[in-house]
């Protein structure tokens, strides 16, 4: 019920255009309804006038017929038109709920959950929840609203056969569907759950096919792929056989009830205590009576499979750590330092990346990490970017006059700040311009141009015919690494933050490529604090400290030199990479 109710907040940007939609398709229903009634009425009297050789106004039902056969068209086409509309209102909002969630949650979060795991709750329970207000909401307000005016009109003829058909359209519309529901309920769960298995495992086989190929598994993870299709397969089966009997048994009650409400009214046929047309009415009356709970069974059906796909998407959300609304903002970008006070992070109870880390970093100052894999480095980066929550201790932005807890800021504020560039940098599928534009969207060609120069990228822009206009593919696989590397540094130089964090700026990289990344970080390091975690002699030999961590824990602070000089340790360390 809790995630029935949030699915209903959901919908209440869009309320307007859903009561719209249930009244028209409300409407379309009635009119249907008493078409059907008064067709019935009409053929059977025009019947029994022929046989009495009787005159009889057909111009009064025959326009009447005429009348709610274009309301029904009239109502049918709106209705189409507006609850289409608002159920892709609807999945706008829940897509867009879903994109925010993800794009919120940490990278703790995100590293716990499988990818293709993720991409199954956007694509698949979204598309899930699409149905929502068009099969389920919509179907329960219609009946709703429908069928106790279709009843009050029957028992003015006969209150027998509105009972009849009261118990009958509670069988059709509710019983039946909450037993199938109820039987389905597990069933949807397991679907859920299967699907998206379905979709990690062939999500790691197409991801993964050189390895298979290399170590002879991929028979191995065929068998995986098609044990799972075969268990999602069963389950869809169940819910297939299910709904056919729940059919099969809704059509045998409808048959009935018409047959009942013949048994009935004949008696009183006979006996002259009702005309004889009214009979033919009132049977057809009760069989069209069921539309009103036509789509019932269905929306139930419906109902398990939404609330299972709004719970695995509610559960990401109810993820989100709640963030310290801001109490200070920076005015503008200024020189700032960076102040680390007894700073911890463990992934595991008694594993700490870092621990009880005390530093300072003075404003443009710069400053390369160095330390084994598995000493903090990263965990630090993705601390001061705020991906990861900060869980003990305090990280202090620091100017001349003032010093300023880095969590009581916006991430917007942090992200004018502090910038990163990553070791894997995402090129996207556009332009340079378009990708430079992503660092700073009002960015004038002038200034795309000076960054680019500032990122020794100036040489190789030149040669392109299109110039920022060179579209880079996907990936930006028309570049390579050490073109990616200067692009993404260009992007950091535009936003041109307080302090600029590098990951491995010259890793993997050619001696040519090396050089030019070098050239463009020292080029900028004039600008901001820089932050490299780096184990590239070169760059070490121009930074103003190196910051040794081990095991969590700050081992030296020194320059580069000092720590050549006095630990054997470090020679080995930076001669390794």
């Amino acid at each position: 019920m809790a995630d029935f109710m949030r699915l209903l907040r959901l919908c209440k940007p869009h309320l307007s255009a859903m009561l719209l939609g249930a009244f028209l398709a409300t409407l379309t229903v009635l009119a249907n309804v008493t078409l059907l009634a008064i067709s019935g009425w009409f053929l059977a009297a025009m019947a029994a006038a022929g046989l009495a050789g009787a005159q009889m106004n057909y111009f009064t039902p025959a326009g009447t017929i005429r009348f709610l056969a274009i309301v029904r068209t009239a109502s049918r086409y709106g209705e189409r038109l507006v609850t289409h509309n608002a159920t892709f209102l609807l999945l706008s909002e829940i897509r867009v709920s879903v994109f925010s969630t993800l794009s919120q949650l940490s990278n703790v979060d995100l590293a716990m959950s499988r990818s293709a795991d993720l991409f199954n709750r956007m694509q698949n329970d979204v598309e899930a929840l699409d149905k929502f207000y068009l099969n389920v909401l919509l179907p329960m307000i219609v009946a709703l609203i429908s069928v106790p005016i279709v009843l009050i009109f029957m028992s003015v003829y006969n209150a027998d056969v509105a009972l009849l058909c009261f118990i009958a359209l509670l069988l059709v519309g509710v019983a039946l569907p909450l037993m199938l529901s109820k039987q389905l309920q597990q069933t949807a769960e397991l679907e859920t759950k299967y699907s998206a298995t379905l979709r990690a495992e062939l999500s790691d086989t197409l991801s993964g096919l050189r390895e298979l190929a290399i170590y002879q598994a991929t028979e191995q993870q065929v068998k995986q792929c098609r044990t799972a299709s075969e268990r999602y397969n069963q389950q869809l089966f169940t819910r297939h056989n299910a709904e056919a009997n729940s059919n099969g048994l809704s059509l045998l009650i409808v048959q009935l009830s018409m047959l009942g409400a013949i048994v009935i009214l004949a008696p009183l046929v006979y006996s002259g205590t009702m005309v004889n047309v009214e009979l033919a009415m009132l049977s057809l009356f009760v069989l069209a009576s069921f539309e009103t709970v036509l789509t019932l069974p269905n929306a139930f059906i419906q109902l398990p499979v939404a609330l299972s796909a709004a719970k695995r998407i509610f559960d990401l959300e109810d993820k989100l750590h709640p963030t310290t609304n801001s109490t200070e903002e920076l005015v503008a970008v200024q020189p700032l330092g960076l102040e680390l006070k007894q700073l911890s992070y463990c992934y595991h109870p008694n594993s700490y990346a870092l621990n009880n880390i005390n530093l300072t970093i003075s404003a443009l100052q710069k400053v390369a990490i160095v330390g084994q894999s598995g000493s903090g480095k990263s965990t630090l980066v993705n601390l001061l970017s705020g991906l990861w929550p900060q869980q003990n201790g305090a990280i202090n932005l620091t100017s001349t006059d003032k010093s300023i807890a880095i969590n009581t800021l916006s991430q917007q504020n942090r992200c004018e700040l502090i910038n990163i560039v990553a070791q894997q940098h995402h090129i996207f599928d556009g332009t340079i311009a378009d990708n430079l534009r992503y660092a700073a969207p009002t960015a004038s060609k002038e200034q795309m141009l000076a960054a680019c120069q500032q990122a020794q990228l100036a040489g190789w822009l030149n040669d392109l015919k299109q110039g920022l206009n060179t579209r880079l593919g996907t990936g930006g696989r028309s570049l390579s690494r050490g073109q990616s590397r200067r692009l993404a540094l260009a992007q950091a130089l535009l936003r041109a933050p307080a302090i600029l964090v590098l990951d491995e700026p010259t890793e993997g990289l050619d001696n040519q490529s090396k050089h030019q990344v070098m050239d463009a970080i020292l080029t900028s390091m004039g600008h901001c604090t820089v932050i490299s975690i780096t184990h590239d002699p070169a760059l070490l030999a121009n930074m103003d400290n190196v910051i040794w961590l081990e095991q969590g824990l700050v081992k030296a602070i020194a320059t580069h030199q000092q720590l050549l000089t006095e630990h054997a340790d470090y020679v080995n360390l930076i001669t390794r990479f």
